[in-house]
């Protein structure tokens, strides 16, 4: 049997000169790399002179050991970073600096960063800038347009330099610099590696395609493996002009279509396929399989993001159940993180096991943690933990040393640590603590306090998290890291959707009641060593996977694509390319679903179907039929109302809506219910008032 198709032999037999191999989903590309360094080892060019670089520690180890087992040859193959380490350490001294230097991680080089910004609130800002400009290969006197920040960064360097160290981005920053500006060092390398493969070109940054050029310059002889149509990391910076503008840039270079895939059912590929072709910034080919047409797509259009959830679970046990197929065959793939609550919730009540790849598991996220430890304090103040958690949150000036007092005084005084803060607040207590802490102390206790009133008012739990979310200033703390910001409080107001959805399907709900449930699901997750289980994960996790079974869902607008990709064609693009590397990890059975109505972004929604899907011609789908679930819209209006409008609330009865404002978490109503002699504030997305016809 052939061990390559007349493609890959003829990819696998090229020698000199430049070649592209576009390497199409599931087409074998590691199989062509490493045939084609066993072809070089044949001709008699020295296993010295041959350079493989790859993107992960994983993939390249892969490849390392191919080669070995093939060709009993050693041949470097490496990450770019590991790479460059190797460059620096034999060479930097021409940079000034010694070879033994030391490579900093990110919290020591975020501690470097602390000696040279003196506004410690844009700290993480500046240290995401930092990295961006050293893959964009810009010194700190290219920052024109930030006067502050260039200096932070040019200090940063000269620190850096002080201590004989790199950060992780300098390795190939400084590699760059050192090529760039000593081309006799560089002669040296280019004279070492006459070969050079490169996996995964569309990833390349700026570095990283400079640092290839420059090696390549010399012999030209670059084996560039890669494919347009899966790159879908420019938020890392990867530039796919850089594969599409091979040819320009290797003048002479020749292009090799790999286009047999031997993952997925021909059914799967050619929606795939016509699905891709709605981009421009891609090379023409058209994946094709021989393993038969296989099952239709299944697709399903639910009535709310419940409904979807039920649907997936439904599809997972009947594979499971009735074909027999692994449950680590199965994947659930999601655009955004905080899709997986819904997710884990139905599985979790279903007792299907599963397991978050690259990720963490909702209810372990830091944020979801945070807030709940929060309303624990809230309910008790015994409990110890939580309160260490949550009181520097955001920072109050409250260390280990000042909480290890507040302890020993509890255990002195026989009382818990919150009361001892309360005693130190209202002046009972005379303790000696600074000015900052005493403030702090204060502000905490009177924001506990608030909350408890509120909580003994009966007011609903979603309602109770969000006021929590404002007394508290969690969002300050938040706003330190900006680069996760975003996903965080995505991830709190999805939260804040899951205490509303809860009230209503419970009969007497309470916040004790609440964290129980949310804590017996956290435990029930650790299924540590419990190997068949559903993967769920991000579709940017899935690069590079392949399963027997996939589940796209959410496929809806603004969903996916993102709403961020409006920005841009190119962003839309890039969506498309994620759909497509998510359809083509599908080997045997692929389901594509969508919602009607869920809560985005802790907002309820009528949701519009992905444009994505109507890109997909309808003969590769199966519709499966939609149960007729009443939408969870039908209490809510978009629209608002307005002042003097009656409106009736599940639990208040019928009110006045006295105004209306907007607030973090969406309009907002301050509404009279007279048989209560009350006035409430509502969060319009959460309270689903109803219009009442009759006035009061």
């Amino acid at each position: 049997m052939d061990l390559l198709n007349p493609q890959q032999q003829l990819a696998a037999d090229h020698v000199e000169g430049p070649l592209l191999v576009l390497a199409g989903a599931g087409s074998g590309k590691t199989r062509i790399v490493t045939f084609r360094v066993a072809h070089l080892l044949s001709l008699g060019v020295p296993a010295a002179e041959i350079l493989a670089v790859t993107f992960t520690n994983k993939a390249a180890e892969e490849m390392r050991h191919r080669i070995l087992q093939l060709t009993q040859k050693a041949v470097l193959t490496c990450t770019f970073h590991s790479l460059c380490s190797r460059i620096l350490r034999e060479s930097i001294s021409a940079l000034g600096y010694t070879r033994d230097f030391v490579i900093y991680d990110e919290e020591d080089s975020e501690k470097v960063l602390k000696e040279c910004v003196q506004d410690k609130t844009l700290l993480k800002t500046y240290r995401s800038q930092i990295s961006q400009a050293k893959n964009a290969l810009l010194d700190p006197e290219q920052i024109a347009d930030d006067r502050d920040f260039q200096q932070a960064y040019a200090q940063y360097q000269r620190k850096l330099k002080e201590y004989n160290a790199l950060d992780f981005d300098d390795l190939l920053f400084c590699t760059v610099k050192l090529f760039q500006t000593h081309p006799d060092i560089l002669a040296i390398y280019q004279n070492r590696w006459n070969f050079i493969l490169i996996d995964e070109y569309q990833d390349t940054n700026a570095a990283q395609y400079t640092l290839t050029q420059l090696l390549a310059a010399r012999h030209r002889n670059v084996f560039a493996v890669g494919d347009p149509d899966q790159s879908i990391y420019s938020w890392r910076g990867a530039n796919i002009q850089n594969i599409l503008n091979f040819e320009r840039d290797f003048p002479g270079a020749k292009v090799i279509s790999l286009e047999q895939n031997y993952r997925s059912r021909s059914n799967i590929l050619e929606a795939a396929n016509k699905l891709i072709q709605n981009n421009h910034s891609r090379y023409e080919k058209n994946l094709w399989s021989d393993r038969g047409e296989g099952e239709k797509i299944g697709l399903y259009i639910a009535e709310n993001d419940h409904a979807e959830a039920d649907f997936v679970v439904k599809q997972l046990y009947n594979l499971h159940r009735k074909q027999n197929v692994p449950l680590r065959e199965c994947v659930i793939f999601y655009r955004t993180n905080f899709q997986s609550r819904i997710f884990e919730d139905h599985l979790l009540r279903e007792r299907v096991p599963y397991v978050i790849v690259g990720g963490i598991s909702f209810y372990q996220r830091r944020e979801i943690k945070d807030l709940l430890a929060l309303m624990r304090v809230v309910l008790a103040g015994t409990d110890f933990l939580a309160f260490t958690r949550t009181i520097n949150l955001p920072k109050r000036g409250l260390g280990e040393a000042a909480l290890l007092k507040l302890r020993e005084i509890g255990e002195q005084t026989h009382r818990s640590v919150f009361d001892v803060c309360a005693d130190l607040a209202e002046g009972r207590l005379s303790e000696k603590f600074s000015a900052r802490q005493m403030q702090g102390i204060k502000e905490y206790v009177d924001m506990i306090l608030s909350l408890r009133i509120l909580l003994k008012q009966s007011t609903p739990l979603h309602e109770l998290l969000s006021e929590a979310l404002r007394r508290s200033r969690y969002l300050e703390y938040l706003r330190e890291d900006p680069e996760t910001m975003e996903e965080r409080w995505g991830n709190i107001e999805e939260l804040i959707s899951k205490a509303a959805e809860w009230e209503d399907e419970v009969e007497h709900p309470s916040l004790a009641a609440f964290l129980e449930e949310l804590t017996l699901k956290s435990s029930t997750e650790d299924k540590e060593g419990f190997e068949d289980q559903v993967r769920l994960m991000t579709i940017h996790n899935g690069k590079g996977l392949e399963f027997e079974a996939v589940f796209l869902v959410g496929m809806e607008e603004e969903l996916f694509p993102h709403a961020n990709a409006r920005e841009s064609d190119e962003a839309l693009e890039e969506e498309r390319r994620l759909c497509y590397v998510g359809m083509t990890r599908a080997k045997e059975r692929l389901f594509l679903s969508a919602s009607r109505y869920r809560y985005l972004w802790g907002m309820g929604r009528i949701m519009r179907p992905s444009r994505f899907l109507q890109e997909i011609p309808s003969e590769f789908f199966h519709a499966y039929h939609r149960e007729a679930v009443e939408p969870e819209s039908s209490t809510y209006t978009e629209e608002g109302f307005e002042m003097g409008s009656a409106v009736f609330h599940k639990d208040f009865g019928t009110g006045i809506v006295q105004k209306s404002y907007n607030t973090s978490l969406g309009l907002t109503y301050d509404v009279f219910f007279p048989k209560a002699n009350t006035t409430r504030s509502l969060v319009a997305k959460f309270a689903k008032l109803i219009a009442v016809s009759d006035s009061l």
